[in-house]
């Protein structure tokens, strides 16, 4: 490992995060993209056949080695032989669901999740079904998968709110079974990451698989608690584009690779210089935009009114102080603006932007009308409006 590996090339984060205390040893870590899953859950979006296609292609081509597809939605057949056919560079996961999964078989898929609803009081209230009768069940489908030569995983929606004893019982049972993994759901996002990473810890303890989870965000902790199981030693990561799923949505891929590439050192794998472009793909297939405030990808990620701390920084060649990461490292620009709280350093950039310069107080009188102005508009100036002011500021072309 780098010997300072919190410094690089594009980016200068903690030095604490690295410190022996509280450091994480880098681990095999596998990020699974669930958006074309579990933006079937999603009440405001309903893909097409093609629409599914095209997301996978664009998975694969960032890096991505594994994704999930449900066998529940009209249409899951013909997505299933459309992309297993495209002999994609990541594997295909589809739900056990008896006389579907058989036809997915015939395509050539192998890894499996096998759902087991392990929540009493939903086994009790919603199923209807006792805890042993439904745990049969799992391991009966469990030893089915392996038979036909799968990959299994066992998931578990409601482990956040299921006593040890009974996840217990199930990891060991998937284990006993031939499971390769079993995944760790917080169906509802009430897990605060401590918790995660306990309840991580001793499914790995307990089985001896692969750990992996499924988070959601409700209270907006989806990011923190996967990364908290990552801490604890879980291995597959589900994320989805965008953060799309069910309700709140699920932890966004862009922002758990770029932590564990530059948080934790970690080699994920994803092309993070290829996120922007495939959270503009999702949004446009799903109709849904991705906010304004969004790490990575949102329109206000990288964008300023200030620029003289960060045009000073990179003359003394350190650059990387200025921002979490440089934005090109995720294959975005600086987006500099001028309105009410600018400094001098952004006007010079715009002005230079714009082929113009002007002398220190009109520098000064520029950035005064500015401010002003954009007070005016609630917003930052348009370029034409800038142009404006600072041509009757006496600005001219810098030829």
């Amino acid at each position: 490992m780098n010997a300072q590996p919190w410094k690089a090339d594009h980016w200068s984060v903690s030095p604490h995060n690295f410190d022996a205390a509280v450091a994480v040893e880098p681990h095999r870590v596998e990020l699974h993209d669930i958006t074309i899953r579990d933006g079937e859950e999603c009440a405001d979006l309903a893909y097409n056949v093609n629409d599914k296609v095209r997301i996978a292609e664009a998975l694969a081509a960032t890096g991505l080695k594994r994704t999930e597809l449900f066998l529940t939605v009209p249409g899951w057949l013909e997505a299933v032989r459309a992309i297993m056919a495209r002999q994609l560079p990541l594997d295909l996961y589809v739900d056990w669901n008896p006389e579907r999964v058989e036809r997915a078989l015939d395509l050539g898929v192998r890894h499996i999740m096998i759902w087991y609803l392990i929540g009493e009081h939903q086994q009790t209230h919603y199923l209807g079904k006792s805890r042993a009768e439904l745990e049969q069940v799992a391991a009966d489908q469990i030893a089915a998968a392996v038979d036909a030569g799968c990959h299994a995983n066992l998931f578990m929606p409601e482990v956040s709110r299921t006593a040890l004893e009974h996840i217990r019982s199930a990891v060991e049972m998937a284990r006993d079974m031939g499971a390769k993994a079993v995944t760790m759901v917080d169906s509802y996002g009430v897990m605060r990451p401590p918790a995660v990473s306990y309840v991580v810890g001793k499914m790995k303890q307990w089985s001896g698989l692969d750990v992996d989870v499924h988070c959601h965000n409700d209270f907006g902790l989806s990011t923190a608690n996967v990364l908290a199981a990552y801490d604890a030693g879980a291995v597959g990561l589900n994320v989805c584009v965008n953060g799309v799923g069910y309700r709140a949505g699920n932890a966004p891929l862009d922002e758990v690779a770029a932590a564990l590439e530059i948080l934790y050192g970690v080699d994920t794998g994803v092309n993070l210089a290829m996120l922007p472009a495939l959270s503009r793909l999702v949004a446009d297939i799903t109709g849904i935009e991705c906010g304004y405030f969004k790490p990575i990808v949102g329109d206000g990620a990288f964008s300023v009114e200030r620029w003289g701390g960060t045009a000073k920084l990179a003359a003394a060649g350190e650059r990387p102080l200025a921002f979490a990461f440089e934005p090109e490292v995720v294959g975005r620009s600086p987006r500099v603006v001028v309105g009410k709280w600018s400094d001098l350093g952004a006007v010079e950039k715009k002005l230079t932007d714009l082929g113009l310069t002007a002398s220190p107080q009109q520098l000064q009188n520029i950035l005064l009308s500015s401010q002003r102005a954009g007070i005016a508009h609630h917003r930052p100036l348009k370029d034409d409006e800038f142009l404006a002011i600072a041509l009757a500021g006496g600005a001219v072309d810098s030829q």
